[in-house]
């Protein structure tokens, strides 16, 4: 992988640290302490143990894979810039997600209102067949509408909803993500699809198909 994070701490790692150096079975916790002492390898280790998992995180959030990345690399970035406020009796990753959901909530209020365009790729396809022009269009409004109310959704409700049913993520690789248990997480789960199925229906009726998500 080529990243910023990765760029900041490779240019000095030593070739001894590079092929591992047992620091592979470290907690997390124990590699951050490592590079609190200097050790950029024990952060590269960090950044290559949590790098997919805070796309998807991101994802669920601002619902783009290219926006997510970037996410990712800048709260991986803000970690390791504000490294020494890290308290070691806490658990790295709350600390880490909690700047990552940050970051990509920063960045969604920072987009301009409306429809929330590059959202519509989380989708999919909606038929199997080959379209014609009008189910183009049919197929084409529906992910549009699916971002939107998505999109429109509390935030608590929409990151839940996008985690557990476009990214497959279960409640319990969700809950450490959003920092909750597991069963705050299926109760959001069944708030967020019942208001997504009452607003969907409210603004395309039932027939349209309001099991959307």
């Amino acid at each position: 992988m080529s990243s910023p994070a990765l760029k900041l701490i490779s240019s000095t790692v030593p070739d001894t640290l590079s092929e591992g150096g047992g620091w592979d079975s470290l907690a997390d916790e124990e590699l951050f302490a490592l590079c609190l002492d200097g050790e950029k390898e024990a952060f590269r280790l960090l950044v290559e143990r949590y790098e997919a998992r805070a796309v998807h995180t991101a994802r669920g959030i601002v619902g783009n894979t290219e926006t997510a990345r970037e996410i990712a690399q800048d709260a991986f970035l803000k970690v390791y810039a504000h490294r020494e406020k890290f308290d070691l009796k806490r658990k790295f990753s709350t600390w880490f997600y909690r700047i990552l959901r940050n970051q990509a909530v920063d960045r969604v209020r920072r987009q301009s209102a409306g429809t929330p365009g590059a959202a519509v790729e989380l989708v999919g396809d909606w038929d199997d067949t080959t379209p014609g022009p009008a189910r183009i269009a049919s197929r084409d409004e529906r992910k549009i509408g699916v971002a939107k109310i998505l999109g429109d959704l509390p935030e608590k409700f929409r990151i839940v909803l996008s985690l557990r049913d476009l990214e497959g993520l279960s409640c319990g690789e969700i809950g450490e993500r959003v920092g909750a248990a597991a069963g705050t997480v299926r109760w959001r789960l069944h708030h967020a699809r019942k208001l997504f199925r009452q607003n969907w229906e409210r603004s395309f009726g039932k027939e349209i198909g309001s099991e959307a998500l």
